[in-house]
Parts: structure tokens; sequence; C-alpha cells
């Protein structure tokens, strides 16, 4: 489940997922710390160790789409990292090239940093179900990233979720990437799985009564928002008002000197009987009174 919210969360930011082999070469492994599996009959020397990171096909592919022009490069992907007698579910990013291109309001185009790798780890935990508000941010992320700018999220001191950074220059080149990259793994497998309630959830019953709509004018304040009044509305009877939505707005003559015209309509949902015109205008009462102490007027 977690590794599906995941791919969409990424794919959902502007990332492009990719799919690379898991047997990687002992060069594109080296970095990394090194794989601890290799493959007795591989299909070739370069894809003879199994994969100890997500990086070095990401980087290899950030490099094969920087040759065929692209200046934003984007990517992800969602697989397995083999390490010692176990293989771990993780999701990888590399984001390299131009951040946002030359514009008239800074010139010249940007790159990308350590804090844009954090931001899409970090966005990827909250979707995958992490406890975001719990986490801690940590520095030094390992050898294959800049030193000074990497950091892990951990939940404690030593449960490290994700890993984040600017990858070292020196990573980077024996990989054959010509330009400056940052990216990030975030580890599915460490992610703490929600607690289940310990009650069901009651089965929904459709309303046997067909709803029942009523339009409000108000006039209210010019800089009164909008959504002030839609929540004071929606919240003068809770227990009938669904919903609550302004569908008009009308300044100019008639409505006076810095004041606008608001017209609300509200959803009520009858729960036991149909209501009645003293159902209908005890709603109603409570919905002005609600508008009123915003300042709000019953237009006439």
């Amino acid at each position: 489940m977690s590794e599906r919210k995941a791919r969409r969360a990424a794919a959902a930011r502007g990332l492009n997922e990719v799919v690379n082999w898991s047997f990687i070469s002992e060069k594109e492994a080296a970095p990394f710390g090194g794989s601890q599996w290799s493959l007795t009959n591989p299909i070739s020397e370069d894809l003879k160790y199994m994969r100890p990171s997500m990086l070095p096909g990401l980087i290899a592919a950030a490099q094969r789409n920087a040759d065929r022009g692209a200046s934003s490069i984007r990517l992800f992907e969602v697989g397995r990292r083999y390490l010692e007698t176990t293989e771990h579910p993780t999701i990888g990013l590399v984001l390299c090239g131009k951040k946002t291109p030359r514009n008239w309001q800074g010139g010249t185009a940007t790159g990308f940093d350590a804090y844009d790798a954090k931001a899409e780890v970090f966005a990827i935990l909250a979707a995958a179900g992490a406890p975001t508000g719990k986490l801690m941010d940590f520095g030094e992320a390992g050898d294959h990233y800049h030193p000074g700018q990497s950091g892990t999220l951990r939940l404690g001191p030593k449960k490290i979720l994700a890993a984040y950074g600017a990858l070292h220059p020196s990573v980077t080149k024996a990989l054959g990437l010509k330009d400056s990259a940052v990216g990030g793994e975030v580890f599915l497998d460490a992610i703490p799985l929600k607690k289940k309630s310990g009650h069901m959830r009651e089965a929904y019953m459709p309303p046997a009564l067909q709803n029942v709509t009523r339009d409000f004018a108000f006039i209210v304040d010019a800089d009164l928002p909008a959504n002030d009044l839609v929540r004071a509305v929606k919240g003068a009877d809770k227990k009938l008002i669904i919903a609550a939505r302004i569908f008009d707005l009308f300044e100019g003559p008639g409505v006076g000197e810095g004041k606008k015209s608001l017209a609300v309509e509200i959803t009520l949902q009858p729960q036991e009987a149909t209501l009645t015109e003293d159902d209908l205008k005890a709603v109603s009462d409570k919905v002005v009174a609600a508008a009123a102490k915003l300042g709000a007027e019953l237009r006439g």
C-alpha cells in the first residue's frame, strides 16, 4: 500500500518514473558501499551485482535524458535495494539540470539544491503514511552525498526513514553524469504501520429523504473573505446544513460604498422527517443570525 501511495505522490509532484535493472556493475556499486550480492551467471559483467541503492540507475538515467536534450530532469524509481541478506522496498529520486528556466524576473536559470530533494522525500513520506510531525532531521546522509549538504529524516536517533542531499561530485563524475545533481531515497519498509482501529466503522446508510436547498443574499464589507461567510453559514445548524457555497458576487450601485453582495446556497438534509415551513424558517433564522456576527445584513 505504501509503495502505491509513494508512487502516486512522486508522480503528482511532477517526477517521471523510470524502471532500471536491479543489477549494476561493481564500479556503480562502489560509491554506495559496494554490493553484498553478486550473481554467479550474470547477463554481463556490468550487470553482476545487486544494487545497494536506487541512485546508480537513476544517475545513469538522468545522463541519458540529458544526452537527448532534457534540460530539467526529475526522475524517480520504486524498487528494491539489496543489503546483506535482505531486500528493502525503496523509492529513489534524482533531480538535475534547471529547476526553473531563465525568466524576466530573475534572469538566469536556477538549479536544484539539497532542500529540493528534502522537500520531495518529505512529501513522499507524508503520502506513504509516515508520522511526519515526529521526524527529526540529522545531518550527513553518507559519503555519496556532498559534505554539509545532506541529511536523514528519522524517527528517534536510529530509525532512518529517508536520506537526501546534493550528490558528491566524485560520485556523479564516476557514474558519467556531467551535471551536478541532488537525490534522495525513502526507505518504505522503515515507515511504521498505522495502528488499526479497535472498532468497526458503521456501514454507510444513504439518506431516505431528499435534500432541500435555500438561497440567501447578504450585504457584507467588501474586504470580508467569502469563505468566512460560508463557514459561518454552514455552522449555523450542523445537524441539518450539509453544504454551503457562494454562487454569486455583486459590487456596484444599490449595494453601498465599501460593500458587496454575496449570494449563498445552503443544502439541508432532513434526518427523520420532511422539513416543515416552521423547520425551514428556524434554520433560516439561524443562518441570518450567524451571518450577522460577521456584520452581514440580509439583502432585501
